[in-house]
C-alpha cells in the first residue's frame, strides 16, 4: 500500500519561529492528530483528505512535508546507501523532474550542496539500475521536491514537499514596504491575538496591507488556496484530482461576502497606493475600508475589537528620538479612542514597551525575516 493511500500519513508542517503553538492549534482544527510541537514546525499525522485540507486552508504553514523514512547516519556514504534503498518509483516516474533541499545541523556533514548531490545520486541510481534510465533534475521548478533534514546527532528524515513552494506566497502582494511582514507571519500574529473575526480589526499604520488582507481573509473564511493553489502535490503520481476539486468546491461554499469591518490607514500616500493594489489583487476591495490619514485621526468603531500593527522603527539616534515621540502619541490616541480594544504591535525596538504609555501584557518572541522582534499585547481600558 502506498504512503499517501495509508490511513495516517506522517507529516511535518513547517512555520516561522514563534508561531509553532498557533500552527498546532490550526492543524488540530483541520483534522491533524498526534501533534508534537518542535522548532519551527509541528509533526502530526492525518489522512489524505487531511493533508489536502491543510494545504488548502492553512494560513500559518510555510511548507507541508510528507515524511517517507528516517535513519541515523554519520557520513555521506551511509546517506547514499539509505536513500537508495527507498522505493522512489512509487513517488516519481522517469518523466518527473526532481530537486533536493537540505537542512543539516550535523558537525561533520555540513555541505548542503554536496549532501543534496549525494541524495540526488542515490535516487537517480535507483532508477538507472531498475529501468536503465533516470529522471531529470530541475532545481527551480521540480515536479517533486524532496526535503532532507539531518540533526546534530545524525538523525536524518527524508520527506516529499507537498507544498512545493513557500505557502506565504498567496499571490496578492504586488509590492511591499520597508520591513514588511510576510503573509504567514501576519496570519500567525492575528491568530496569536485571539481576535474574534466577527469584531472590528484596525491597523492604523497599514503600510502595504498584509495584516489587513490576512484579517479580511480570515473574516471571510476564504481559504488561501483560493488565491493560489499551485502546490507541488498536484504533480505527484498519487495525486487525487477528484478529492482536491471536491475540497476546493467546499472551500468556495464556505466563503462569506458580507465582511466590512476591516479598517486600515496610513499617512503615506505612496503606501496607500501600494495597499490598494494589493487589496485589489486579493479581491477584497469591498471588504477593507482604507483611508489615507495619520494615526492621530484614525476612526475606531465603538465597542470591542483588535488593533494590530507593524509600526516603523529606526536605527539612528535621530530616528529613535522621533519614534519615541510617535510611540507616546500613538499610545495616547489609542487610550482615548480605542477603549475596550486589545492592541498588539510587532517591533524589533526593545524600547517600544518602555515609552508606550500603556501597561503591556504578554510579550511573544517572533522573527520578521531575519530580524528578532517582540509582539507586545495591550488591553485598552474598559468598555464604555
Amino acid at each position: 500500500m502506498s504512503l499517501i493511500a495509508s490511513a495516517q500519513i506522517p507529516l511535518f508542517v513547517k512555520t516561522l519561529m514563534g508561531l509553532e503553538e498557533v500552527l498546532a492549534d490550526e492543524l488540530k482544527s483541520l483534522g491533524a492528530k498526534d501533534l508534537h510541537i518542535g522548532k519551527r514546525g509541528v509533526s502530526c499525522v492525518g489522512s489524505e483528505e487531511t493533508l489536502y485540507t491543510i494545504l488548502i486552508h492553512s494560513r500559518i504553514a510555510i511548507r507541508v512535508l510528507v515524511r517517507l523514512d528516517h535513519s541515523r547516519i554519520q557520513n555521506e556514504s551511509e546517506l547514499y546507501d539509505w536513500v537508495k534503498l527507498l522505493n522512489w518509483p512509487e513517488h516519481l516516474s522517469l518523466k518527473h523532474t526532481l530537486a533536493v533541499d537540505v537542512v543539516t545541523f550535523h558537525p561533520e556533514m555540513t555541505h548542503t550542496v554536496f549532501l543534496a548531490q549525494k541524495t540526488k545520486d542515490a535516487i537517480v541510481d535507483r532508477f538507472r539500475e531498475q529501468y536503465d534510465m533516470r529522471p531529470s533534475v530541475n532545481p527551480k521548478d521540480p515536479d517533486v521536491r524532496i526535503n532532507l533534514h539531518i540533526s546534530n546527532d545524525g538523525e536524518a528524515h527524508i520527506a516529499l514537499d507537498a507544498s512545493g513552494r513557500s505557502m506565504n506566497q498567496r499571490g496578492y502582494r504586488q509590492k511591499t514596504g520597508k520591513a514588511a511582514i510576510n503573509e504567514v507571519l501576519a496570519a500567525g500574529l492575528i491568530a496569536m491575538s485571539l481576535w474574534d473575526p466577527e469584531t472590528p480589526f484596525v491597523d492604523p499604520m497599514c503600510g502595504s496591507g498584509t495584516l489587513l488582507i490576512e484579517a479580511a481573509m480570515m473574516a471571510k473564511k476564504r481559504a488561501p488556496a483560493l488565491l493560489n493553489d499551485n502546490f507541488g502535490i498536484k504533480r505527484w503520481l498519487q495525486f487525487r484530482e477528484s478529492l482536491w476539486h471536491r475540497l476546493i468546491r467546499d472551500a468556495k461554499r464556505e466563503e462569506r461576502r458580507d465582511v466590512d469591518w476591516i479598517y486600515g490607514s496610513d499617512e503615506d500616500p505612496r503606501m496607500i497606493k501600494v495597499c490598494e493594489q494589493n487589496i485589489k489583487s486579493a479581491r477584497l476591495t469591498r471588504n477593507i475600508q482604507l483611508s489615507q490619514k495619520p494615526f492621530q485621526k484614525i476612526w475606531i468603531p465603538k465597542g470591542s475589537g483588535v488593533i494590530i500593527s507593524n509600526p516603523p522603527y529606526g536605527t539612528h539616534i535621530g530616528e529613535k528620538k522621533q519614534l519615541k515621540a510617535m510611540y507616546e502619541k500613538l499610545g495616547s490616541v489609542l487610550r482615548y479612542k480605542a477603549k475596550g480594544y486589545k492592541a498588539y504591535f510587532i517591533t524589533p525596538d526593545r524600547d517600544f514597551k518602555k515609552v508606550m504609555p500603556m501597561i503591556h501584557g504578554k510579550i511573544f518572541n517572533v522573527m520578521n525575516g531575519s530580524i528578532p522582534c517582540e509582539y507586545i499585547s495591550y488591553s485598552i481600558g474598559p468598555k464604555k
